[in-house]
C-alpha cells in the first residue's frame, strides 16, 4: 500500500516556561498552535506547506475557548483549508484525530492535513495571580469544563460521594492493582516509584518538558513539602501536571502527495493503522478495577491493520496521567513494567507536563522523531480520555517491509456488554459488604480528611461510601491493605453519603 499510505512528513512542539525559555510572556493558545505548525512545515523541508493545507484540526484546549479555533489558527497561517474542527474533550483526542484524518486522506478527502493542540493553563493561571492582562487574546475568557461535550465524567452515585476528578478515581484503579499483584503497600509504593522514575529520566532529556530534571524512585515516593500526598496511594510527583503552557502539531498527507509535493523521503513515517474502544462510563461501571477490556480490543484491531505482534513493536509511548493508566496498557498486551523497549519517548503527563487533552499530540511528534532518527522501525502511541474510558492507539513506521504489509485502517470496537457493564450499582443500600477498592483524601497540609470506598454488597451489587474519619480507620486503610476488609454500609439520609463501619 506504500503509494497510497499517510505519512506524517513534520512536526513541530512549544513550550513556554518563564525561567527556562525567556522571561514571563504569555502566549495565546492559537498562536501558540499556529507557532508549532509553522515549525512542523520546516521540519518537513516545505516552510510554505502550511498553506498547502485543505484540512486543519485543533483538539480541544481547556485553558481558553474559541468559537471558531481552526479559522483563528488558519488565519494566523495565512492558510485557507476547506475542512476543519476542533474535538471533544478527552486525552484520548490526539491519536483519534491521526486515525480519522488517516482515513479521510486514504478516502481522497483530505490532501494534507495539519493537527495541532496546546494548552495555557501556567500562563493564565500567572497572569491572574500577577495582574497581568490577557485582554488582548482573541476568543472567550472562561475555561471550558471538562468533558462538556460528553456524559459527566461522574454518575450520580460517585458524585454523592465525591468523586468527581479523575485525581480521585484513578486511585481507585491503582488499590485494586496492588492488592491483585499481592504486593504490600510498602512494595507497591517502590514499584510505583521506579515505574514513574522511568519516565522522568525521558522527560529530562527532553527539551518540551516542563521538568527537565530527572527524579529519583525515592524522590518521587517520598512524602515531603514538595512531595505532598494528594489521594492514596499518590503523591504529588505521581500526578499528572496540567499547569503548563505547551503545544504540539503534525503535518499528515498521502505517500503521493509527498512525492508531488517534494517531501524528501527521510523526513516521512508513515502511519500503519489504529483502532479506538471504550470502557464503561465511569469507574464504578467498570466490571472490575483492574482491567481495560477497551484497551485490549482497541490494541488487537490495531495490530491487525498493522499486521504485527507486540513483539514488533520497537518503541512504545503510553499514556499516563497516573500510573495506573500504563499499567491496564501494559496488561492488556501482557509486558512488563520494566520492558527494556521503555514505556515513554516524551516523559509522561507527570514530569513532561500533561498539557491538557493534548500530551499525545507531542507523543507523535516524539516517536514520530525517534523513527526517524534511530535504528527503530515501529512505534506504537497510546492514549486515554476520562477516567481510562475512552481509548486510542495508532502504529507508525519507517520500515519499508512493515509498511508494505499493513492495511492502513482504523475503526471504532465495539465490546460485548459483558465487558463493559458492571454489577448493579445500590444507591443507599444498607447491610453487609467488603471493600472493593478505596482511596484516602489529604488536605493541604498532608492530613486525611475522608476516604471513599467502593463496597461490594453480599448480594452482588456493588455501591460507594465514606469511612470512619477516624484516625485509627484512616491508618487501617493507609499502613495495612484496605482492600478486602468487611463491614457495614449505613445508607445516608436525604442525599448524605452512605457510610461504611468496619467490622470489629
Amino acid at each position: 500500500m506504500a503509494h497510497h499510505s499517510v505519512v506524517l512528513v513534520g512536526g513541530g512542539q512549544l513550550r513556554k516556561r518563564a525561567g527556562l525559555d525567556g522571561p514571563f510572556d504569555p502566549m495565546e493558545p492559537s498562536l501558540m498552535l499556529a507557532e508549532v505548525l509553522e515549525r512542523a512545515a520546516r521540519d518537513a523541508s516545505h516552510p510554505e506547506l502550511c498553506r498547502e493545507a485543505d484540512f486543519i484540526g485543533c483538539v480541544q484546549p481547556i485553558s481558553w475557548g474559541y468559537e471558531d479555533l481552526p479559522g483563528r489558527v488558519a488565519e494566523h497561517l495565512g492558510a485557507k483549508p476547506a475542512l476543519g474542527c476542533e474535538t471533544d474533550s478527552g486525552g484520548d483526542m490526539p491519536v483519534q484525530l491521526l486515525n480519522e484524518v488517516a482515513g479521510q486522506i486514504q478516502a481522497g478527502q483530505v490532501r494534507v492535513a495539519l493537527l495541532t493542540g496546546g494548552e495555557a493553563f501556567y500562563g493564565r493561571r500567572r497572569a491572574k495571580k500577577e495582574g497581568v492582562s490577557l485582554d488582548h487574546w482573541a476568543g472567550g475568557t472562561e475555561f471550558r469544563k471538562f468533558g462538556q461535550d460528553m456524559r459527566p465524567i461522574s454518575n450520580e452515585l460517585e458524585l454523592r460521594h465525591g468523586l468527581v476528578m479523575p485525581a480521585q478515581m484513578y486511585p481507585l484503579y491503582e488499590n485494586a492493582l496492588r492488592a491483585q499483584a499481592g504486593r504490600s503497600l510498602e512494595e507497591h509504593q517502590v514499584f510505583l516509584s521506579e515505574l514513574m522514575a522511568r519516565f522522568s529520566e525521558v522527560a529530562a532529556r527532553n527539551p518540551y518538558s516542563w521538568f527537565p530534571e530527572p527524579r529519583t524512585a525515592e524522590e518521587i515516593r517520598t512524602i515531603g513539602a514538595r512531595n505532598r500526598p494528594i489521594c492514596f496511594p499518590y503523591p504529588k510527583l505521581m500526578n499528572a501536571i496540567m499547569q503548563v503552557d505547551q503545544a504540539a502539531g503534525l503535518i499528515a498527507m498521502s505517500a503521493a502527495e509527498a512525492d508531488r509535493l517534494g517531501i524528501p523521503p527521510e523526513r516521512r513515517v508513515t502511519y500503519l493503522g489504529g483502532a479506538k474502544a471504550v470502557d464503561a462510563w465511569t469507574p464504578t461501571e467498570r466490571v472490575d478495577f483492574v482491567s481495560s477490556p477497551a484497551y485490549k480490543a482497541a490494541a488487537e484491531h490495531a495490530l491487525t491493520h498493522a499486521n504485527l505482534g507486540v513483539a514488533d513493536v520497537d518503541l512504545f509511548d503510553f499514556y499516563s496521567c497516573f500510573p495506573s493508566a500504563p499499567q491496564f496498557a501494559l496488561n492488556a498486551l501482557g509486558l512488563r513494567a520494566d520492558d527494556s523497549r521503555g514505556l515513554t519517548v516524551t516523559g509522561g503527563l507527570a514530569h513532561h507536563g500533561g498539557p491538557g487533552n493534548n500530551y499525545s499530540m507531542h507523543a507523535l511528534v516524539n516517536m514520530a522523531e525517534c523513527l526517524r532518527s534511530s535504528e527503530a522501525g515501529v512505534g506504537w502511541v497510546s492514549a486515554l480520555g476520562m477516567t481510562a474510558t475512552k481509548h486510542a492507539i495508532c502504529v507508525l513506521s519507517t520500515d519499508a517491509s512493515r509498511i508494505a504489509a499493513a492495511d492502513g485502517g482504523s475503526g471504532m470496537v465495539e465490546l460485548p456488554p459483558e465487558k463493559c457493564q458492571g454489577p448493579e450499582l445500590a444507591d443507599a443500600p444498607e447491610g453487609r459488604g467488603r471493600i472493593e477498592t478505596y482511596t484516602v483524601e489529604f488536605d493541604r497540609a498532608g492530613q486525611p480528611t475522608r476516604s471513599i470506598l467502593v463496597i461490594r454488597l453480599e448480594d452482588g451489587r456493588r455501591t460507594v461510601a465514606h469511612g470512619e474519619a477516624t484516625p485509627a480507620a484512616f491508618s487501617c486503610l493507609l499502613e495495612r491493605e484496605g482492600v478486602g476488609l468487611e463491614g457495614r454500609v449505613v445508607p445516608g439520609e436525604n442525599d448524605a453519603p452512605n457510610r461504611f463501619v468496619r467490622s470489629a
